[in-house]
C-alpha cells in the first residue's frame, strides 16, 4: 500500500493535528518525548545560519554596481520606514494584554545574574568565524552584509560569487532534506505541548494567537497598502489586487517563499495596469493629477535631462528587470513577517509577569533587527536569553508555527511588494508622496488600533478572568506521604501548641552531664520549637495542619531518634535562646537564620537551606528594590520585617535611613498596607506572592552576596553527642538525596498532589492509568 503523494505542506498539518489529538490522548504521559522535541530543534538549526551569511553574501555580491547605486539608498530609506512601522505597531499591541494576576514559587531561575549586553561584541565582528559559531546573528549578519558589497564592487568576483550560489544550493538541498523530518518533529514538538499545556496556559497561547491575528489584518491588509498609496498614485484596490494571490497562497502554505514569483509578477503589473489606464504611459491617481516624471508628463525628462531620455526603469522591460531583483533582495531582509518574534517575546514577557521597561524594549529593539536576518526560531531562542526570559517558552512558540505562520507568511508577502513597489517608484521617478493621503492614513490607522487594542484588552480581560488558582497551592498543600504511602502524621503522633502557656511544663535539663537522646526517649516526645510565619519552612494550611520543609524534617527525625511523638511548641526569636535553654524545646525547626550573635547563645547543626535576601514589592516596583544602593537612597522608605527575628537587626544594618516596620503577621503589610516593602528571604517571599498575586519579589544582587544560612539550633550547653548526631543525621538526609526531594517539594513547588493530572481520553476517559 503506497502512501498519497500529498505535499510537505499537508504533511506538517497532518503531523500537527496528530500531535493535537496525541496530546489529548495520552495527556501529559506526552513529556517522555520531551527529548526528542529538542533533538528536532536542535537538528533544524543546522543549516539556518550558514544558509543566512551565504544567502546575504550572493544576494548583495551579485547586484550591478549602476544597480545597486540606483536603488540601493532609496531601498534603504524605505526599508527604515517599514522596520518603524513595523515596531510601532507589534510594540503598540502588547497594550491589548490585560494586567496579569500570576505568581509563581521560588525558582534557581530568578537567581541568574542578570548580565549587562555587550553591543560591541553582538554587533562588531572581530572574529566572524568565532560569531558564526557562537550565533551571534547581527555580528554575522554586518559581516556578510560587508563582503557582499565588497564582492559587488569587484568586477572579478563572478567566479566565487558562483561558487557560492553553488554552496548556497548545496545547503538549500541539506535543507530540504531536513524539512522531511517537519511532520514528525512537529508532530512530537505538538504531542508534548499539548499534553503538557494546562488550561489556563492554552488560553495564555490564544492570547498571542488572536493578537497576531489582528496585528495581521491591521498591517498587511490596511497600513502596508496605504502607504504604497501615499507614495505612489496607485489605488488601494489595485494594490490589494496585485498581491492577493500571492497572500493567498502564503496564508494556505504558510511559506512565502514559493510567492516570490507571484510577488515580482504582481509588481509588475501593477506598474503596466496603472500606466495603461492614462493612455501615453502617464500616471494618473484618483484626483486626476498627472506626475510629471513620467513619460507623457510636462517635464523634459527624468531630473531634468536635457537629452530627454526615459529615466531607466520608466519603460516596462526596467520594470521587469526591477522587480526581478527587488523582490529576492527584499526577501533576505526581516520585514512585517520577519519581525512577529517581536510580539512573540513581548507576549513571553507577559505571560511570565516579567514585563520589559524601556530600557529593555530599546534593547529588543536594537538586537532583535539584526537578529532577524536568521531564522525566526533561532532569533527567538537568542532573545528569550538575552531578555533573560524563560527558555522552556520556545516550545511554546514552535508548537504554534502552524497558525502563526498563516500569519506571518502574508505578512512577509506584503511588505516584500511593498518595499520593492516604492522602492521601483523612486527608482523610475514615478513615486509621489502625497501629505493629504498620508495624514488622513494615519489618523485612520491610529483610531483603527486604538479600536482594535481596546476591544481585544478587554475581550482577553474577560476570557482570563478567574484563572488564578495559585493562593489554592499553598492553602491546599500536605505533608507528603511517605515511602510506604501513610501519612506523616500517622505514623508519628502529633500536638501542635498554639499558645505557650497551654505547653506543660517540663523539669529543666541538668546543667552538666546532659544526654538529650536519652532524655527524649525515656520522654517519648520530641519538643520541637516553630514559627508560623514561616512559609514554606513551617506555616498552617488552610485545614489548619501544621505543614513545611521543617516540618516534615521533624517527623524524619522524631523516626530517626525512634520516637512516637512529637510536641510542636511556639517560639520567636527573642525567646529562643531561653527556650532552647529551659528544656521548652529539644530543638527549633522553623528557619532560624544563623548569625554571629546566636553563635554566642546557641550551637546550631550544619546548615539545612541557603536562602537570598529580598524586598516584596508591588506589582511594577521590583526594578527599583534589586539594587541595595538604590534602595538605601530611597527617602521616607518604610520596610517591613517580622517581629521578633533576625532580619529586624538585618534590616536596620542595611537600610540606615529607611524605618524599619516591625509586624506579627503578613496581614499587616499585604492587606494593611503598613510598609512599602517587606524584606523576607526570596525563598520566602515568592510563596506568599501566590497568596498576593499582586506583589513581586525582587532579590537583592547580585545574589550570592546577599545570602543567609538556615540550621537547627540546640541549646548553647548541649552535649556534643547531641550535636553529633544530628549532624550525622543531617548528612544522611543529604546522601540520600531527602534533603533536595524536601527542597523541591516545599521550595520550588514541584507538588504532584497539589497540581491536578492534565486532563487526557487515556487517563479521564478510559481509566487506563491512574
Amino acid at each position: 500500500m503506497r502512501l498519497p503523494r500529498w505535499n510537505l505542506t499537508i504533511w506538517i498539518l497532518l503531523g500537527f493535528i496528530l500531535g493535537i489529538a496525541t496530546g489529548l490522548f495520552f495527556g501529559d504521559l506526552t513529556s517522555v518525548m520531551q527529548p526528542v522535541s529538542d533533538a528536532f530543534i536542535k537538528i533544524w538549526q543546522i543549516t539556518i545560519l550558514p544558509t543566512v551569511a551565504i544567502s546575504l553574501i550572493v544576494g548583495i555580491g551579485s547586484l550591478k554596481r549602476d544597480t545597486a547605486k540606483a536603488i540601493a539608498l532609496k531601498a534603504f530609506l524605505v526599508l527604515l520606514l517599514i522596520w518603524a512601522i513595523c515596531v510601532i505597531g507589534y510594540f503598540s499591541f502588547q497594550l491589548a494584554f490585560p494586567p496579569r494576576v500570576q505568581a509563581s514559587f521560588f525558582s534557581t531561575q530568578f537567581l541568574a545574574p542578570v548580565t549587562d549586553i555587550n553591543f560591541i561584541d553582538m554587533f562588531i565582528p572581530s572574529n566572524p568565524f568565532l560569531s558564526l559559531s557562537d550565533g551571534i546573528i547581527p555580528a554575522t549578519v554586518l559581516f556578510c552584509l560587508f563582503l557582499g558589497f565588497a564582492l559587488m564592487l569587484d568586477d572579478g568576483s563572478g567566479p566565487i560569487v558562483s561558487i557560492l550560489r553553488t554552496l548556497l544550493r548545496a545547503l538549500e538541498r541539506m535543507t530540504h532534506i531536513i524539512s522531511l523530518t517537519f511532520p514528525v518533529g512537529i508532530f512530537v514538538i505538538t504531542a508534548v505541548t499539548a499534553g503538557t499545556l494546562t488550561f489556563e496556559n492554552f488560553l495564555d497561547l490564544q492570547v498571542f494567537i488572536i493578537t497576531l491575528a489582528a496585528a495581521a489584518v491591521l498591517l498587511g491588509l490596511v497600513v502596508m497598502p496605504l502607504l504604497v498609496t501615499c507614495f505612489t498614485t496607485f489605488r488601494y484596490r489595485d494594490i490589494l489586487d496585485a498581491s492577493s494571490r500571492a497572500m493567498l497562497l502564503a496564508f494556505s502554505t504558510g511559506t512565502e517563499f514559493i510567492t516570490l514569483p507571484l510577488i515580482s509578477d504582481g509588481v509588475e503589473k501593477l506598474f503596466q495596469g496603472r500606466a495603461s489606464e492614462t493612455g501615453n504611459g502617464s500616471m494618473e491617481d484618483e484626483d486626476g493629477d498627472r506626475d510629471p516624471g513620467t513619460p507623457g508628463g510636462t517635464g523634459t525628462g527624468p531630473a531634468g535631462d536635457p537629452k530627454g531620455d526615459p529615466a531607466p526603469g520608466t519603460d516596462r522591460g526596467n520594470v521587469r528587470s526591477l522587480s526581478e531583483i527587488m523582490v529576492p533582495v527584499a526577501y533576505t531582509f526581516p520585514l512585517l513577517g520577519g519581525l512577529v518574534p517581536f510580539l512573540f517575546i513581548l507576549f513571553v514577557a507577559w505571560m511570565y509577569k516579567n514585563p520589559l521597561g524601556l530600557i529593555g524594549q530599546l534593547r529588543l529593539i536594537a538586537i532583535g533587527i539584526p537578529s532577524f536576518f536568521g531564522s525566526s526560531k533561532l532569533s527567538v531562542i537568542s532573545l528569550l536569553n538575552l531578555m533573560h526570559l524563560p527558555a522552556d517558552a520556545n516550545n511554546l512558540y514552535v508548537s504554534s508555527g502552524i497558525l502563526r505562520q498563516a500569519f506571518v507568511a502574508p505578512l512577509s508577502v506584503i511588505s516584500i511588494f511593498s518595499l520593492s513597489t516604492i522602492t521601483i517608484a523612486l527608482t523610475t521617478n514615478r513615486a509621489r508622496f502625497r501629505w493629504k493621503r498620508a495624514v488622513m492614513s494615519a489618523i485612520g490607522v491610529v483610531l483603527l488600533a486604538a479600536i482594535m487594542i481596546a476591544g481585544l484588552h478587554a475581550g482577553f480581560a474577560y476570557l482570563l478572568a478567574g484563572t488564578y488558582h495559585g493562593s489554592d497551592r499553598i492553602s491546599q498543600i500536605e505533608l507528603p506521604l511517605d515511602p510506604a504511602g501513610n501519612r506523616l502524621d500517622s505514623v508519628v503522633n502529633t500536638t501542635v501548641y498554639l499558645n505557650r502557656e497551654d505547653v506543660p511544663a517540663v523539669v529543666p535539663p541538668p546543667p552538666v552531664g546532659r544526654d538529650e537522646i536519652r532524655q527524649i526517649r525515656d520522654r517519648g516526645v520530641l519538643r520541637v520549637g516553630y514559627n508560623s510565619n514561616n512559609v514554606p519552612f513551617a506555616f498552617f494550611n488552610g485545614k489548619g495542619e501544621l505543614v513545611g520543609y521543617d516540618v516534615e524534617m521533624a517527623y524524619d527525625l522524631a523516626r530517626t531518634l525512634n520516637v512516637s511523638r512529637i510536641a510542636f511548641v511556639p517560639i520567636t526569636g527573642t525567646n529562643l535562646a531561653e527556650s532552647l535553654d529551659s528544656g521548652y524545646c529539644d530543638i527549633a525547626m522553623s528557619a532560624v537564620v544563623v548569625t554571629a550573635d546566636r553563635l554566642d547563645q546557641m550551637k546550631f547543626t550544619d546548615p539545612t537551606v541557603t536562602v537570598h535576601l529580598a524586598f516584596v514589592v508591588p506589582d511594577g516596583n521590583k526594578d527599583k528594590f534589586t539594587q541595595l544602593d538604590d534602595v538605601q537612597k530611597m527617602d521616607g522608605l518604610r520596610v517591613a520585617v517580622y517581629n521578633n527575628t533576625a532580619l529586624v537587626g538585618v534590616a536596620h544594618q542595611l537600610l540606615p535611613r529607611a524605618t524599619i516596620v516591625p509586624i506579627d503577621s503578613k496581614e499587616e503589610f499585604f492587606v494593611g498596607g503598613k510598609a512599602d516593602a517587606l524584606m523576607i528571604p526570596a525563598e520566602e517571599g515568592y510563596t506568599l506572592t501566590l497568596q498576593y498575586p499582586l506583589f513581586d519579589v525582587a532579590i537583592i544582587q547580585p545574589s550570592d552576596s546577599y545570602q543567609m544560612m538556615y540550621a537547627y539550633p540546640v541549646a548553647k550547653e548541649s552535649s556534643d553527642s547531641w550535636l553529633l548526631a544530628l549532624d550525622y543525621w543531617l548528612r544522611t538526609e543529604n546522601d540520600y538525596g531527602l534533603l533536595q526531594k524536601k527542597y523541591d517539594y516545599w521550595v520550588l513547588g514541584e507538588i504532584p498532589s497539589a497540581t491536578e493530572p492534565r486532563w487526557s481520553v487515556v487517563r479521564d476517559v478510559l481509566h487506563w492509568v491512574a
